[in-house]
């Protein structure tokens, strides 16, 4: 290839090349106004982008993840929850002991529990898959969480769902805390630590009982 023909084509590249740019900008322009228009975010993200509030770790261990299982499973709460699946030869109670023994080393108080299948099998005489609610406690820390900010009480008491899917599989199934702690701003310190420890329990609560060991 001559340098003439050398000129030319490196030219149209040059040229081809500016013209994709503008056309990504005009279509990126586009969506942001629109997303201004219909929901006023974009400049909410912008400002986000520039001076960052909410903690660090946020896209990386809340909204990506969440984001990725809403488009996997079109479910918001399947991409707001942790679950695990429970040993086959495990029974109910093997389930439950697991759980509650793990409650009491860790000094959480279980303060409740909702048989739902059983309840609604007793209203209708009909046989209905398990589903048992389990919750749990710490009333020292849940008053430090509320002293943050009232909404944490929406999250009071922990809760893990033992349930029976279609299948007849069983899950359990609590909520991913991680929107809690990463979410939003940062927490302080001291309620950080605390939070963390709650999740370890629960944490700890749910694989006892999906395993059978503690």
């Amino acid at each position: 290839m001559n340098n003439t023909l050398k000129i030319t084509f490196f030219g149209f590249v040059l040229y081809l090349i500016k013209w994709i740019l503008i056309a990504i900008g005009a279509i990126a322009t586009y969506y942001m106004v629109s997303l201004q228009v219909q929901y006023g975010v974009t400049s909410k993200v912008i400002s986000e982008m520039i001076s960052p509030t909410l903690h660090p770790d946020a896209m990386e261990k809340v909204y990506m993840p969440m984001t990725n299982k809403l488009l996997d499973t079109g479910d918001i709460t399947m991409a707001s929850v942790v679950r695990i699946p429970v040993a086959d030869d495990l029974s109910n109670e093997d389930i439950e002991e697991a759980m509650e023994s793990v409650a009491i080393e860790r000094s959480i108080r279980s303060v409740g529990m909702l048989p739902l299948s059983e309840m609604v099998e007793l209203q209708t005489g009909e046989k209905q898959r398990y589903l048992k609610i389990y919750q749990y406690c710490s009333p020292r820390v849940a008053m430090t969480m509320v002293d943050h900010s009232d909404a944490f009480s929406a999250y009071l008491p922990c809760r893990l769902a033992v349930i029976e899917d279609k299948q007849g599989k069983k899950w359990i199934y609590t909520l991913d805390m991680d929107l809690m702690i990463y979410g939003g701003a940062p927490l302080p310190p001291e309620l950080l630590k605390k939070a963390i420890a709650v999740q370890a329990t629960i944490d700890a609560i749910q694989q006892a009982g999906a395993t059978g060991d503690f």
